[in-house]
Protein backbone atom coordinates (compact mmCIF):
# COMPACT_ATOMS: atom_id res chain seq x y z
CA UNK A 1 0.00 0.00 0.00
CA UNK A 2 1.05 3.73 0.12
CA UNK A 3 0.86 6.69 2.23
CA UNK A 4 -0.45 9.79 1.23
CA UNK A 5 3.34 11.04 0.04
CA UNK A 6 3.47 8.54 -2.25
CA UNK A 7 6.01 6.28 0.03
CA UNK A 8 5.75 2.60 -0.53
CA UNK A 9 4.89 0.50 2.51
CA UNK A 10 4.97 -3.34 3.72
CA UNK A 11 2.30 -4.66 5.79
CA UNK A 12 3.83 -3.63 8.82
CA UNK A 13 4.20 -0.06 7.85
CA UNK A 14 7.77 -0.13 7.02
CA UNK A 15 8.83 2.02 4.06
CA UNK A 16 10.21 0.50 1.15
CA UNK A 17 13.11 1.77 -0.86
CA UNK A 18 12.55 2.83 -4.18
CA UNK A 19 15.11 1.97 -7.32
CA UNK A 20 16.79 4.91 -8.14
CA UNK A 21 15.99 6.00 -11.63
CA UNK A 22 18.41 9.42 -11.78
CA UNK A 23 21.59 9.88 -8.96
CA UNK A 24 22.95 13.90 -8.38
CA UNK A 25 25.54 14.82 -10.78
CA UNK A 26 27.86 15.17 -8.11
CA UNK A 27 30.34 12.56 -8.23
CA UNK A 28 33.16 14.93 -9.03
CA UNK A 29 32.43 15.87 -5.27
CA UNK A 30 34.50 12.53 -4.20
CA UNK A 31 37.79 12.78 -6.07
CA UNK A 32 39.18 9.70 -4.61
CA UNK A 33 36.41 6.65 -4.72
CA UNK A 34 37.76 3.69 -5.63
CA UNK A 35 34.61 1.55 -6.39
CA UNK A 36 31.32 2.39 -7.45
CA UNK A 37 28.63 -0.02 -6.98
CA UNK A 38 25.25 1.02 -8.98
CA UNK A 39 24.15 -2.08 -9.49
CA UNK A 40 25.00 -6.04 -9.95
CA UNK A 41 23.57 -8.33 -12.28
CA UNK A 42 19.49 -9.20 -11.83
CA UNK A 43 19.31 -6.47 -9.39
CA UNK A 44 20.61 -2.79 -11.23
CA UNK A 45 18.79 0.60 -10.21
CA UNK A 46 16.89 1.61 -13.85
CA UNK A 47 19.07 4.64 -14.90
CA UNK A 48 19.63 4.41 -18.52
CA UNK A 49 22.37 6.73 -18.54
CA UNK A 50 25.53 7.04 -16.09
CA UNK A 51 26.00 10.99 -14.64
CA UNK A 52 28.94 12.56 -16.71
CA UNK A 53 30.74 13.17 -13.09
CA UNK A 54 31.12 9.45 -12.56
CA UNK A 55 33.60 10.19 -15.94
CA UNK A 56 36.07 12.75 -13.79
CA UNK A 57 36.71 9.88 -10.92
CA UNK A 58 40.36 9.60 -11.41
CA UNK A 59 41.03 6.70 -9.13
CA UNK A 60 38.08 4.60 -9.90
CA UNK A 61 39.29 0.94 -10.22
CA UNK A 62 35.79 -0.80 -10.08
CA UNK A 63 32.74 0.48 -11.82
CA UNK A 64 29.51 -1.63 -11.47
CA UNK A 65 26.43 -0.58 -13.46
CA UNK A 66 25.05 -3.89 -14.11
CA UNK A 67 21.07 -4.13 -14.91
CA UNK A 68 21.16 -0.12 -15.05
CA UNK A 69 18.88 -0.33 -18.17
CA UNK A 70 21.58 1.49 -20.34
CA UNK A 71 21.01 2.15 -23.74
CA UNK A 72 24.98 3.50 -24.40
CA UNK A 73 28.09 3.70 -22.87
CA UNK A 74 29.94 7.28 -23.89
CA UNK A 75 32.90 7.73 -25.57
CA UNK A 76 34.05 9.25 -22.17
CA UNK A 77 34.45 6.00 -20.37
CA UNK A 78 37.94 6.29 -21.66
CA UNK A 79 38.79 9.47 -18.99
CA UNK A 80 38.46 7.08 -15.94
CA UNK A 81 42.33 6.03 -16.63
CA UNK A 82 42.47 4.32 -13.02
CA UNK A 83 39.43 1.38 -14.04
CA UNK A 84 40.56 -2.21 -13.57
CA UNK A 85 37.23 -3.59 -13.66
CA UNK A 86 33.61 -2.99 -15.70
CA UNK A 87 30.78 -4.25 -15.17
CA UNK A 88 27.96 -3.95 -17.83
CA UNK A 89 26.30 -6.91 -17.97
CA UNK A 90 22.37 -7.58 -18.18
CA UNK A 91 22.03 -3.87 -20.25
CA UNK A 92 20.83 -2.88 -23.20
CA UNK A 93 23.94 -1.91 -25.14
CA UNK A 94 23.84 -2.58 -28.47
CA UNK A 95 27.55 -1.30 -28.89
CA UNK A 96 30.62 -0.30 -27.05
CA UNK A 97 33.26 2.62 -27.74
CA UNK A 98 36.35 2.27 -29.71
CA UNK A 99 37.59 5.08 -26.65
CA UNK A 100 37.19 1.45 -24.19
CA UNK A 101 40.71 0.63 -25.94
CA UNK A 102 42.43 3.26 -24.00
CA UNK A 103 41.65 1.69 -20.64
CA UNK A 104 45.89 0.89 -20.74
CA UNK A 105 44.95 -1.14 -16.89
CA UNK A 106 41.35 -2.32 -17.49
CA UNK A 107 42.17 -5.83 -16.54
CA UNK A 108 38.25 -7.43 -16.72
CA UNK A 109 35.01 -6.32 -19.04
CA UNK A 110 31.98 -7.74 -18.19
CA UNK A 111 29.04 -7.66 -20.88
CA UNK A 112 27.12 -10.77 -20.63
CA UNK A 113 23.40 -10.73 -21.74
CA UNK A 114 23.41 -7.34 -23.70
CA UNK A 115 22.60 -6.69 -27.35
CA UNK A 116 25.84 -6.25 -28.49
CA UNK A 117 26.92 -7.27 -32.24
CA UNK A 118 30.35 -7.27 -31.80
CA UNK A 119 33.22 -6.74 -29.25
CA UNK A 120 35.37 -3.45 -30.72
CA UNK A 121 38.80 -4.02 -32.16
CA UNK A 122 40.65 -1.67 -29.75
CA UNK A 123 40.55 -4.00 -26.93
CA UNK A 124 43.85 -5.38 -28.47
CA UNK A 125 45.36 -1.96 -27.24
CA UNK A 126 44.50 -2.32 -23.16
CA UNK A 127 47.47 -4.28 -22.51
CA UNK A 128 46.39 -5.18 -18.69
CA UNK A 129 43.07 -7.21 -20.43
CA UNK A 130 42.68 -10.79 -19.00
CA UNK A 131 39.38 -11.48 -19.20
CA UNK A 132 36.64 -10.63 -21.78
CA UNK A 133 32.73 -12.35 -20.73
CA UNK A 134 30.26 -11.65 -23.67
CA UNK A 135 28.07 -14.48 -23.15
CA UNK A 136 24.37 -13.90 -24.00
CA UNK A 137 24.75 -11.36 -26.94
CA UNK A 138 24.02 -11.30 -30.43
CA UNK A 139 27.80 -10.93 -31.55
CA UNK A 140 28.45 -12.79 -35.37
CA UNK A 141 32.28 -12.72 -35.38
CA UNK A 142 35.70 -11.55 -33.21
CA UNK A 143 37.96 -9.41 -34.91
CA UNK A 144 41.51 -10.78 -35.22
CA UNK A 145 42.52 -7.96 -33.10
CA UNK A 146 41.18 -9.35 -30.30
CA UNK A 147 43.70 -12.38 -30.92
CA UNK A 148 46.36 -9.88 -29.90
CA UNK A 149 45.24 -8.63 -26.58
CA UNK A 150 48.60 -10.06 -25.43
CA UNK A 151 47.55 -11.06 -21.43
CA UNK A 152 44.12 -12.25 -22.30
CA UNK A 153 43.12 -15.76 -19.82
CA UNK A 154 39.36 -15.91 -20.35
CA UNK A 155 37.57 -15.25 -23.45
CA UNK A 156 34.19 -16.08 -22.63
CA UNK A 157 31.46 -15.56 -25.90
CA UNK A 158 28.74 -18.56 -25.36
CA UNK A 159 25.25 -17.77 -26.26
CA UNK A 160 26.04 -15.64 -29.38
CA UNK A 161 25.86 -16.34 -33.26
CA UNK A 162 29.41 -16.78 -33.94
CA UNK A 163 30.07 -18.71 -37.14
CA UNK A 164 33.52 -18.40 -37.55
CA UNK A 165 36.84 -18.16 -35.23
CA UNK A 166 40.01 -15.72 -35.99
CA UNK A 167 42.60 -17.95 -37.63
CA UNK A 168 44.98 -16.46 -35.27
CA UNK A 169 43.98 -17.45 -32.30
CA UNK A 170 46.82 -19.16 -31.81
CA UNK A 171 48.15 -15.72 -30.89
CA UNK A 172 46.30 -15.52 -27.93
CA UNK A 173 49.51 -17.13 -25.90
CA UNK A 174 48.45 -17.08 -22.57
CA UNK A 175 45.19 -17.80 -22.57
CA UNK A 176 43.70 -20.25 -19.90
CA UNK A 177 39.95 -20.73 -20.50
CA UNK A 178 37.69 -20.46 -23.61
CA UNK A 179 34.50 -20.71 -22.97
CA UNK A 180 32.75 -20.80 -26.93
CA UNK A 181 29.38 -22.62 -26.32
CA UNK A 182 25.77 -21.89 -27.75
CA UNK A 183 27.23 -20.59 -31.19
CA UNK A 184 27.22 -21.89 -34.79
CA UNK A 185 31.23 -22.82 -34.92
CA UNK A 186 31.61 -25.62 -37.56
CA UNK A 187 35.71 -26.00 -36.88
CA UNK A 188 37.82 -24.73 -34.93
CA UNK A 189 40.72 -22.60 -36.69
CA UNK A 190 44.48 -24.98 -36.84
CA UNK A 191 46.31 -22.26 -34.53
CA UNK A 192 43.99 -22.69 -31.16
CA UNK A 193 45.50 -26.29 -30.84
CA UNK A 194 48.96 -24.17 -30.20
CA UNK A 195 47.18 -23.10 -26.96
CA UNK A 196 49.69 -24.34 -24.48
CA UNK A 197 48.39 -22.68 -21.48
CA UNK A 198 44.99 -23.29 -22.30
CA UNK A 199 42.91 -25.63 -19.81
CA UNK A 200 39.59 -25.27 -20.40
CA UNK A 201 37.47 -25.25 -23.63
CA UNK A 202 33.47 -25.50 -23.71
CA UNK A 203 32.74 -26.28 -27.47
CA UNK A 204 29.55 -27.37 -26.95
CA UNK A 205 25.80 -26.51 -28.81
CA UNK A 206 27.69 -25.89 -31.84
CA UNK A 207 27.89 -27.59 -35.08
CA UNK A 208 31.13 -29.10 -35.23
CA UNK A 209 31.07 -32.56 -37.34
CA UNK A 210 34.98 -33.62 -36.13
CA UNK A 211 37.34 -32.93 -34.10
CA UNK A 212 40.70 -32.43 -35.52
CA UNK A 213 43.33 -34.83 -34.47
CA UNK A 214 45.70 -31.61 -33.58
CA UNK A 215 43.69 -31.46 -30.06
CA UNK A 216 46.27 -34.00 -28.56
CA UNK A 217 48.50 -31.17 -28.65
CA UNK A 218 46.65 -29.34 -25.91
CA UNK A 219 48.98 -30.42 -23.22
CA UNK A 220 47.56 -28.37 -20.50
CA UNK A 221 43.51 -29.21 -21.17
CA UNK A 222 41.66 -29.99 -18.17
CA UNK A 223 38.01 -29.74 -19.37
CA UNK A 224 36.87 -30.48 -22.55
CA UNK A 225 32.87 -30.33 -23.42
CA UNK A 226 31.85 -31.14 -27.00
CA UNK A 227 28.22 -31.81 -26.27
CA UNK A 228 25.39 -31.35 -28.72
CA UNK A 229 27.50 -31.11 -31.41
CA UNK A 230 27.35 -33.96 -34.71
CA UNK A 231 30.73 -35.44 -34.36
CA UNK A 232 30.19 -39.56 -35.50
CA UNK A 233 33.89 -40.55 -34.67
CA UNK A 234 36.67 -39.39 -32.51
CA UNK A 235 40.31 -39.08 -33.01
CA UNK A 236 42.94 -41.13 -31.13
CA UNK A 237 44.50 -37.76 -30.00
CA UNK A 238 42.06 -37.21 -27.06
CA UNK A 239 43.63 -39.68 -25.25
CA UNK A 240 46.90 -38.03 -25.02
CA UNK A 241 45.10 -35.07 -23.42
CA UNK A 242 46.79 -36.23 -19.89
CA UNK A 243 45.75 -33.60 -17.85
CA UNK A 244 42.01 -34.15 -18.45
CA UNK A 245 39.62 -34.20 -15.33
CA UNK A 246 36.38 -33.33 -17.78
CA UNK A 247 35.39 -35.11 -21.43
CA UNK A 248 31.64 -34.37 -22.41
CA UNK A 249 30.65 -36.04 -25.29
CA UNK A 250 27.14 -36.22 -24.60
CA UNK A 251 24.47 -35.64 -27.63
CA UNK A 252 26.34 -36.27 -30.59
CA UNK A 253 26.28 -39.36 -32.83
CA UNK A 254 29.13 -41.65 -31.38
CA UNK A 255 28.61 -45.26 -32.09
CA UNK A 256 32.60 -45.89 -30.86
CA UNK A 257 35.18 -44.59 -28.93
CA UNK A 258 39.00 -44.65 -29.18
CA UNK A 259 40.63 -46.68 -27.01
CA UNK A 260 43.17 -44.44 -26.39
CA UNK A 261 40.97 -42.78 -24.18
CA UNK A 262 42.06 -44.60 -21.25
CA UNK A 263 45.32 -43.21 -20.82
CA UNK A 264 43.27 -40.47 -19.28
CA UNK A 265 43.90 -41.33 -15.83
CA UNK A 266 43.17 -38.37 -13.68
CA UNK A 267 39.06 -37.88 -15.52
CA UNK A 268 36.57 -37.56 -13.39
CA UNK A 269 33.66 -36.73 -15.59
CA UNK A 270 32.92 -38.50 -18.90
CA UNK A 271 29.44 -37.84 -20.26
CA UNK A 272 28.35 -39.97 -23.09
CA UNK A 273 24.62 -40.12 -22.82
CA UNK A 274 22.54 -39.54 -26.11
CA UNK A 275 25.08 -40.93 -28.03
CA UNK A 276 24.74 -44.92 -29.93
CA UNK A 277 28.19 -45.95 -28.17
CA UNK A 278 27.57 -49.90 -27.79
CA UNK A 279 30.94 -50.53 -25.91
CA UNK A 280 33.23 -48.66 -24.01
CA UNK A 281 37.10 -49.04 -23.75
CA UNK A 282 37.61 -52.01 -20.97
CA UNK A 283 40.87 -49.55 -19.35
CA UNK A 284 38.02 -46.86 -18.69
CA UNK A 285 36.25 -48.99 -15.53
CA UNK A 286 39.88 -49.03 -14.01
CA UNK A 287 40.34 -45.18 -13.88
CA UNK A 288 39.99 -44.44 -9.89
CA UNK A 289 39.05 -40.90 -9.93
CA UNK A 290 36.15 -41.47 -12.19
CA UNK A 291 32.75 -39.74 -10.82
CA UNK A 292 30.70 -39.41 -13.67
CA UNK A 293 28.85 -42.60 -14.56
CA UNK A 294 29.44 -43.23 -18.75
Amino acid sequence: MSDEEGELQDEEGNVIPRLANTLPNRFHKMPNLVELHLGYYGKGNPLKTLPNSVYSLQFLKKLDASSCRLTELPAEINQLTSLEELWLSGNFLISLPKSIGDLKKLKSLWVNYNQLNGIPATLEFCESLEGIYAHGNQIEFLSTALCRIPNLKHLGVGRNRIKFLPKNMGELVNLEEAWLNDNHIRELPQSMFELQSLRTLWMSSNQLTSLDKRVGRLSELSELSLSKNRLTTLPCSPGRLHPAQVLQLDDNKLVALPKSLNNLAHLEELWLNGNAVKEIPEGLYMISNMRKPA
